[in-house]
């Protein structure tokens, strides 16, 4: 195990662009790219903040590969420095809820009922102790994880709701106390670019500009794939952390680029 407090800035960076060319070329196998290198510079970061308890979000769970490809990274990460990683995935279990009956919730691409978790209790039961699936409506559940935090960080949220309006109910949990987040949170959301009526008008797009308007101090970047070839990557910007507001200091400083 290594000891990542003992690691210099230059040492970490190299360790981390080392880590983004094996996930990239498959020589180390972390699940999706997508979840595992978005981790990584959560954890890259995390050790600039001197965080140690972390925490990883899905929101919109179906069958579980997402959630264990969460899981495959957080194993990979506790292993390799010892980090308190706990990995959460949130869905309602009964597919997707009933829609806007307009054009926000993507209409030609999705209907109500759609997604439904196919085995519940077979996926809890391929799951560590350090990995809970919660169920329900994530407009009440998420209020009570917040609760739960307490001090854990988290590091990557993946947002794949498919619609608009279950996007608009899950974005409270990137409206939480400042300390609960990184001042850089990288994020996913899986239903932005990929066909050629996803646009700022509807769907998870939509719900993502809607948050920013409504914001000051938390504001989602547009989607930053082209910088650190991750496909479908934001990043919401804590502009109210304490890191941010020069009230903490890091352990090193926040030039962290691509790996």
């Amino acid at each position: 195990m290594r000891d990542w407090r003992a690691m210099s800035q230059v040492e970490t960076r190299d360790y981390f662009k080392d880590l983004g060319q094996k996930i990239r070329s498959r020589a180390l196998d972390l699940g999706r790219n997508t979840y595992s290198l978005a981790m990584a510079h959560g954890v890259w970061q995390a050790m600039h903040c001197n965080y140690d308890r972390l925490a990883v979000v899905e929101l919109g769970v179906f069958r579980g590969e997402g959630l264990l490809s969460l899981v495959k990274a957080a194993q990979f990460f506790r292993e390799e420095f010892g980090f308190d990683i706990r990995v959460y995935g949130f869905d309602s279990a009964s597919g997707l809820p009933a829609m806007t009956g307009d054009h926000r919730d993507h209409p030609e691409l999705f209907q109500p009922g759609g997604f439904k978790m196919p085995d519940q209790q077979a996926l809890r039961a391929s799951l560590p102790e350090w990995c809970e699936l919660i169920i329900g409506d994530v407009g009440e559940t998420i209020p009570a994880f917040l609760q739960r935090l307490e001090d854990r960080h988290l590091i990557f949220v993946a947002f794949d709701l498919d619609l608009y309006s279950s996007t608009v109910r899950a974005l409270p949990l990137l409206d939480g106390e400042p300390t609960h987040y990184l001042p850089a949170l990288p994020l996913y959301f899986d239903d932005t670019n990929s066909g050629i009526s996803h646009c700022d008008w509807a769907g998870e797009r939509l719900a993502a500009l809607e948050f920013n308007e409504a914001h000051t101090m938390r504001k989602i970047s547009w989607p930053l794939e082209s910088l650190y070839r991750i496909r479908n990557f934001y990043v919401l910007q804590v502009l109210d952390h304490p890191i941010r507001q020069g009230k903490v200091k890091a352990r090193y400083g926040f030039h962290l680029g691509p790996i």
